[in-house]
């Protein structure tokens, strides 16, 4: 825990200069240097006496002036020498009994006449939980676990309990190097037999026989019956389906009331909800409720309403996420969805994200705002199988399950992966056909392990990927054309990739380059996703808002976006002008070399690039000026919104590259690294 740390990694801290006195010898801001302070904060333990180090050197006398709560030895001393530093041992002159990390003093110091200021004191507490809320089962003998840190011997430390249905006691100690991490263990002594959750006690703590004021962690125990949600919510269809879970660790009965709808169990405590009517209204209906009681206390029950929608929502979106290998971030996103939903902003639209659990597994959630919680929530509303390796009708039922689930009079679909754009599965780790190019080591194709983590290409190889030919035919097997695609993958802003998805989707959003591992930021655009009370969208300023996030607060250090919109109604327009550039002449002195690369694949033998700026490649190679011009002026209606960084990262070499020309949109064409692939696309075949 990095806030806990007396000793952080060294840093230098460039301190303010204040006031001198007037005609007196004054001190420069590199006459004093710092070291052993992190983010100008002096962090000091929470025990009295427990010391803290850090160093300086200075080319004057110095001294240490208007510090509180803590004392510094030495506080003064003489111009160091030779690159030597002095060592500060700073000492707390109480200590902190709070929960918090309190703050002391601003720590100053004084060089001849010269004041630097810039470093505040905090003290830390002795102890720190990991938790202020701890749950415990509904059943009798139930345990929980939850730590806390210190720099306290153990013997030091007393964990009181205010209540005798608890038991309470360290289990586990581990040495963490800058503290001890202990493990506690309480118990419930009684169970729970009602519907409400229960107050236990609290767990605190003692050091020294000092109460800790304000340490605490509240002990609840769990309702012996609880669902996972408010309200089940059926589609507006006879026969559609959703479903909920009972949490309870007693045998349970249920039953139900009215014939409109029949309840059936999957699995412990688990059960499938399925319309027998349709709802022909425009509005929500109340179907009836699912009661559950206890077996052995029958008299302690809880009831769930059943609600149909309206048959058809004012739109969809559909959110698949595929493989694994970005679980961490997939997850993540959907928090920002649910961080967006909090402001009630999707009406009766509705929002669903398919996870990939594992290789053949994934289950279906939406995410909807509650207005009996008054928050948005995640619900689950099936888990099902998926076939491998991954193809077509895989991406097919994916889609149909979602329709089926959620129809409405137009859709949205988001695909966050590892993207390769047009490239068949698993294309460029193809050691022997890299090493045709020169590539002895087939890992220089792949991300730098010391680089930040993008959506690059590939995902457990072949077995989970699709190919773009494969999404399209999905696609039109649903009998949808979607309102965009939205691709929070890399390289999918690729004009092969584009044209294989013209009938299947009205407009793409898509980067040419890679996009960082944390994706869209969701919070951000899902408000542009549903305008208007969820009926709208607004896709420019989603563009807009993605490349602002990178560019100014995305927070991860890494400063890389591009991304475009293209109008794919425009796009048989376009294949007709680029057919015409390739008729026309190639300009003396053309090399693929002098067209702006999206990607960093690269070895030290040759450059294997495969994404180039296509707006550049056809100026700089076509020498029928005329052309050129039908191009740039197709281009524009086609590629509407296109938005970039100065620069973009590629994890493939760990490096920035220089973005000096920017349409939007890529090409592979010319690369001899795919030529005999490439010439297989839609794209080739209306340009030729």
């Amino acid at each position: 825990m990095r806030r806990f740390r007396t000793h952080i990694v060294i840093s230098t801290i460039a301190l303010l200069l204040c006031g001198c006195i007037k005609d007196a010898p004054s001190a420069k801001v590199e006459d004093l240097t710092i070291q052993g302070i992190f983010n100008r904060q002096l962090l000091l333990d929470g025990t009295e006496g427990n010391s803290t180090t850090f160093s300086l050197k200075a080319n004057h006398d110095w001294q240490i002036i208007d510090y509180k709560g803590f004392s510094c030895t030495p506080s003064s001393g003489t111009k160091t020498i030779d690159g030597e530093s002095v060592t500060i041992t700073a000492t707390p002159l109480q200590s902190n009994n709070t929960a918090d990390t309190i703050r002391l003093s601003d720590l100053n110091f004084k060089l001849l006449s010269t004041r630097f200021v810039g470093i505040s004191a905090y003290q830390l507490p002795q102890i720190i939980a990991d938790s202020h809320t701890v749950e415990i089962e509904a059943t009798e003998g139930s345990a929980a676990t939850f730590t806390f840190k210190t720099r306290c011997p153990v013997e030091d430390i007393e964990v009181t309990i205010d209540n005798d249905k608890l038991e309470v006691k360290i289990t586990k100690s581990e040495d963490m190097r800058d503290y001890v991490r202990h493990t506690i263990t309480v118990t419930s002594l009684d169970s729970n037999i009602s519907s409400e959750e229960l107050f236990l006690g609290r767990v605190g703590f003692k050091v020294r026989g000092v109460v800790q004021e304000r340490l605490f962690v509240n002990i609840i125990q769990r309702a012996a019956i609880s669902f996972d949600r408010s309200i089940v919510l059926l589609p507006g269809n006879m026969g559609g389906e959703n479903m909920f879970v009972i949490n309870s660790k007693y045998e349970i009965t249920t039953k139900h009331n009215g014939d409109k709808f029949s309840i059936t169990p999957i699995s412990q405590n688990s059960y499938i909800v399925r319309a027998l009517v349709d709802n022909n209204t425009a509005n929500q209906v109340l179907l009836g409720e699912v009661e559950v009681s206890l077996k052995d206390f029958p008299e302690n029950k809880i009831a769930i309403e059943v609600h149909q929608r309206k048959a058809t929502a004012s739109q969809t979106i559909m959110i698949y996420f595929v493989g694994t290998a970005l679980n961490h971030y997939f997850n993540n996103n959907a928090t920002k969805i649910l961080e967006a939903l909090n402001s009630n902003i999707q009406g009766d639209a509705r929002v669903l994200v398919t996870f990939t659990d594992s290789t053949s597994d994934a289950t279906l959630y939406e995410l909807r705002y509650d207005n009996i919680l008054k928050m948005a929530v995640k619900e689950k509303v099936s888990e099902f199988s998926l076939s491998v390796p991954y193809n077509s009708q895989t991406f097919e039922s994916n889609i149909r399950r979602m329709k089926k689930f959620a129809p409405a009079e137009k859709y949205a679909l988001i695909i966050g992966s590892h993207g390769h754009a047009w490239t068949p599965k698993n294309f460029v780790s193809s050691s022997a056909r890299l090493m045709q190019f020169g590539v002895a080591n087939p890992s220089l194709l792949w991300q730098k392990p010391e680089g930040a983590l993008t959506r690059h290409i590939g995902d457990n190889g072949h077995t989970v990927q699709y190919d773009v030919t494969e999404i399209s035919s999905a696609i039109e097997a649903n009998d949808i054309k979607y309102e965009y695609i939205l691709f929070d993958a890399c390289f999918m802003g690729n004009i092969e990739t584009a044209y294989e998805l013209r009938n299947s989707t009205k407009y793409i959003i898509g980067s040419p380059c890679e996009v960082m591992g944390a994706g869209f930021p969701y919070a951000k655009v899902v408000p542009y996703m549903l305008t208007e009370g969820g009926t709208s969208y607004n896709l420019d300023n989603i563009c807009k808002e993605y490349v602002d996030y990178y560019r100014n607060e995305s927070g991860i250090g890494v400063r890389s976006a591009c991304v475009a919109l293209t109008n794919t109604a425009e796009l048989e327009a376009l294949a007709a002008t680029v057919k015409g550039v390739n008729q026309a002449a190639v300009k003396e002195g053309f090399s693929l070399d002098d067209v702006q690369i999206y990607d960093g694949i690269n070895s030290s033998y040759n450059p294997v690039h495969i994404f180039y700026d296509l707006e550049d490649m056809v100026e700089k190679s076509c020498a029928d000026a005329d052309a050129v011009e039908s191009f740039r002026a197709q281009l524009s209606k086609t590629v509407t919104s296109r938005y970039n960084t100065d620069t973009f990262y590629s994890a493939y070499d760990n490096k920035y590259h220089d973005i000096n020309h920017y349409s939007g949109i890529t090409t592979s064409a010319g690369v001899d690294f795919c030529a005999e692939a490439w010439q297989e696309t839609a794209w080739y075949k209306a340009t030729h």
